[in-house]
């Protein structure tokens, strides 16, 4: 007897009937999104050209839009899941991120006496807890890496969508001044707005990087004397770099709220004045794209 082909069961909402099962064919699953052959490509832009037609290229828009949200949602859940002590931990600890903020070693009006009023520095937290905080900020470089990849492939070959998206912005720049952000945006915006921003990650994040800025700042004192400053380093670019390509519009004509601001208050700015009064270490303070010799530290995995 032929053995039953297995298959991803979908689960829609309003579907009467059996869910639809999806088969994956073996000739269609790659590693890598950058590892497809050159007649699958073909095929992808023939299809994109054809679904970005004047009347159906926003659905094609909000489709791409849809899944990377949803990437951004499965990479926030994957950091609660693989690091939940030091999610949890941070989460019950009372700690004001503005008063965190003020305290960071790297103002210009920045005073011993303010610094050590932080619960951040590192001889306030044992050394295992600090390193499970720099795994989570490493892991959420790794995740936005993963969808900057995608992304990338995604712009590489829907052409089509990208002109009728110019066409869309000329015409509402007539009458208004909204954002209708590009492919390589939309998935910068979806991993802001779904992952760095979630209600359980953005503030363990936030004070996650601010305990890093204290660790830089230390290292190569008494209380930070086993720590690697370039390692340390490493990180801080890494993360700001993730900060730096998520700083961008929010999409003015989406329902979803604006996030820019927050965003920009709490992790972009203390993140870009602590590289820069650490740039004598040379620490990377440019905007880039994202920094795969950075020491990450794990293993690429691979997509559905």
């Amino acid at each position: 007897a032929r053995s039953e082909p297995t298959g991803l069961v979908l689960r829609a909402e309003g579907i009467g009937g059996p869910a639809p099962v999806v088969f994956l064919k073996p000739h269609c699953l790659f590693e890598r999104v950058g590892d497809l052959p050159e007649g699958h490509e073909r095929s992808i832009e023939n299809v994109a050209h054809k679904l970005t037609t004047p009347s159906t290229w926003g659905l094609l828009y909000e489709s791409i839009t849809e899944e990377l949200g949803f990437r951004a949602k499965s990479a926030a859940h994957a950091l609660m899941s693989a690091h939940a002590r030091a999610v949890d931990g941070l989460l019950r600890e009372d700690i004001s991120l503005t008063q965190e903020r003020v305290c960071l070693p790297i103002w210009r009006s920045s005073r011993a006496l303010v610094t050590s009023l932080s619960r951040l520095r590192p001889s306030e937290i044992s050394q295992t807890e600090r390193a499970a905080r720099r795994a989570l900020l490493r892991q959420a470089s790794l995740e936005w890496c993963e969808l900057e990849d995608l992304t990338e492939f995604l712009d590489s070959h829907l052409g089509s969508l990208e002109l009728a998206i110019d066409n869309f912005r000329g015409e509402q720049e007539i009458c208004t001044n909204a954002h209708t952000p590009h492919i390589r945006d939309i998935g910068r915006l979806m991993f802001r707005n779904f992952c760095l921003l979630d209600s359980r990650m953005f503030k363990p994040l936030c004070l996650a990087a601010y305990g890093l800025v204290h660790e830089v700042c230390a290292a190569g004192s008494a209380e930070l004397r086993g720590e690697d400053r370039g390692d340390l380093c490493d990180l801080l670019e890494g993360v700001h770099s993730m900060l730096m390509a998520c700083d961008v519009a929010d999409d003015d004509l989406s329902m979803g709220k604006n996030t820019k601001d927050a965003f920009v208050e709490h992790l972009v700015q203390p993140l870009s004045a602590a590289v820069e009064s650490l740039s004598d270490w040379d620490v990377d303070i440019g905007r880039g794209p994202c920094r795969r010799d950075v020491k990450l530290g794990r293993p690429r995995r691979a997509r559905r």
